[in-house]
């Protein structure tokens, strides 16, 4: 049990530190690319603006193995299904996302409403109609053609469509196989399933970017890490690893992304995360680990914070590169301390 335990300390110490990093990489994107501020600080730091604006996103990459590598602990579970109802499992994640996520709605509405008075920029959303709200509700705004009222509420729908889709996809695995099969045939079954979606995904799906808003075209990287879950559990990782190599090199070959080669590599840290004491960090653990459990809060609250920092330097200094640079950076601080409260009393409660 013990033994146990320290696996999973190990496993939480390292996601939470990716989860971090990739978080701060995702708020200086959405800095560097909706603007104001980085129209002008490009001025002095082109370099750094331009790295962030096409490479940042990336690290939404980060995000969709770790989500499947957590979904796949969880759904892998042998007879989950007799324990748990699948709807009550889907319910559980819906809540999870959506109350923190309202929230986050609302001040997004507010801000837009305050910085449309100080400036005019495309990021400032209008005041939404009440069935933009309503799809926003049902994470269907993307796919009904209605803007989104924040930047990154795209990803938190994407996210539930992932684990729905697993979490059904099993479900009726196990309710439509015969009562006589044995067990392991069956998750054999749920394991070349989730396999064949994956594959699918890498080699047809998402290659075409219409897709983007359907969670086929994301499972190629949540895939990879609910089948890397799926492995650890059979004791069967270098397998895993041999086989994820073979095809990440195929799939890159065939077309190569950045994104994917970001996923498949995190595939393989999170493999490797049962052998390593990924706890002992100690450098800088503590700052990301901390960061990382705070970063779907993080997430969903800087962008209503840029837009108020950004309304207001483009009045106070619509010319000044170097005091633009030091707003981007005033405004992901006041991100990250927004993100505290706000975790604290609506995300973790």
């Amino acid at each position: 049990m013990a033994h146990h335990l320290s696996h999973s300390t190990q496993r939480h110490a390292l996601i939470d530190n990716l989860k971090g990093a990739a978080c701060l990489l995702i708020v200086l994107h959405h800095l560097a690319f909706y603007g104001p501020m980085s129209d002008v600080a490009i001025q002095v730091i082109p370099k750094t603006i331009d790295f962030l604006f096409e490479y940042g996103r990336m690290a939404v990459s980060v995000f969709l193995v770790i989500g499947g590598y957590l979904s796949g602990l969880k759904l892998c579970q042998a007879n989950l299904f007799t324990k748990t109802s699948v709807f009550d499992l889907i319910a559980q994640k819906y809540l999870r996302l959506v109350v923190p996520y309202l929230a986050a709605i609302g001040l997004a509405i507010i801000c837009s409403f305050i910085a449309s008075y100080w400036m005019v920029h495309d990021s400032i959303s209008s005041l939404p109609e009440p069935a933009q709200l309503v799809s926003h509700l049902f994470f269907l705004q993307n796919i009904l053609g209605y803007e989104s009222l924040s930047a990154g509420l795209w990803y938190v729908a994407i996210d539930f469509q992932l684990f729905t889709a697993s979490a059904l996809l099993i479900f009726l695995i196990e309710r439509l196989s015969p009562a006589s099969w044995p067990l392991r045939q069956t998750r054999l079954i749920s394991l070349v399933s989730v396999a064949a979606l994956t594959i699918c995904s890498l080699f047809i799906f998402n290659l075409d970017d219409d897709l983007d808003i359907f969670f086929i075209y994301f499972f190629a990287c949540y895939g990879l890490s609910f089948l890397s879950a799926w492995f650890i559990q059979e004791k069967k990782v270098l397998l895993f690893m041999f086989v994820l190599i073979d095809v990440l090199a195929l799939a890159l070959y065939v077309d190569y992304r950045e994104r994917i080669l970001l996923a498949g590599i995190t595939a393989l840290i999170l493999s490797l995360s049962h052998q390593y004491n990924w706890s002992d960090w100690s450098i800088w653990k503590n700052p990301l680990a901390r960061l990382g459990q705070m970063s779907y809060s993080i997430f969903l609250v800087h962008f209503p914070i840029s837009l108020l920092v950004s309304s207001l330097w483009v009045n106070l200094y619509p010319k000044d590169a170097w005091m633009n640079v030091w707003g981007m950076g005033l405004s992901a601080l006041l991100s990250l301390l927004l993100a505290i409260p706000f975790y604290h009393l609506i995300e973790k409660r």
